[in-house]
């Protein structure tokens, strides 16, 4: 698997030393939704990340002054590790080919149409406690379930991946009672037919509202991680 960006694990590591883990992913996560959703792919664009919407994310937790005292010591400890920009592989090489799997992590299993959630769950909650596969078919879902065991699947519900809800409930009930199924955008029309279904198989499905945030759902991941 690929090495994580530096400058990436630098703004995720200085936020969990000023915040509980799960509120630190938190503001991480929504800092990156709130500049356009995807991950910085070199110093600038994370300077940019940190010195906007990081800044007024942190604000509105600690208050402006002592965000600004944080954000100003990030902002020179970024500098000083900038340079040339982390390499930049494939998405679907990163995480859905020969994935090596330790079991220091938690294999959460992404159902999504893009990996822009899985992206960003890695970046906030770090690769030493999350691995994201992301599958967007029926077929894919069927091998990768026959060559990893799941302890968390997610289903992405604003982003919906191209199974039928049917197809998908009849897919999760097969899995084992302790593997979690959760799903993020259940206030969307098909989280809400995903959650019908798992309603009526008679499966338990965790589901999340985008208007509760993103807190709930990492909470849910980090606990996973602390009990196994």
């Amino acid at each position: 698997m690929a090495r994580e960006a530096p400058e990436i694990r630098l703004v995720r590591e200085t936020l969990e030393g000023v915040l509980h883990p799960s509120t630190a992913s938190t503001v991480f996560f929504e800092a990156i939704s709130e500049g356009g959703g995807a991950l910085p792919t070199n110093a600038q664009e994370t300077l940019a990340l940190v010195r906007g919407p990081l800044l007024e994310r942190l604000g509105d937790r600690i208050g402006e002054p002592e965000a600004r005292t944080v954000i100003d010591q990030l902002e020179r400890m970024l500098i000083a590790v900038g340079g040339a920009p982390p390499k930049r592989v494939s998405r679907n090489d990163e995480i859905t080919q020969n994935l090596e799997l330790s079991v220091d992590v938690v294999p959460v299993f992404v159902l999504s149409g893009t990996p822009k959630l899985a992206d960003k769950l890695r970046a906030v909650v770090g690769p030493h406690l999350l691995t994201a596969v992301v599958i967007g078919d029926a077929d894919t879902l069927a091998l990768r379930l026959q060559q990893l065991a799941p302890g968390f699947v997610l289903i992405d519900g604003s982003e919906f991946p191209a199974i039928e809800p049917g197809v998908l409930g009849r897919t999760l009930q097969r899995l084992p009672a302790h593997v979690i199924k959760a799903l993020w955008g259940a206030d969307l029309p098909y989280g809400q037919s995903v959650l019908a279904e798992a309603q009526q198989l008679g499966f338990r499905m965790t589901p999340f509202d985008r208007a509760e945030g993103i807190e709930p759902l990492i909470d849910v991941i980090r606990s996973r991680r602390a009990a196994g």
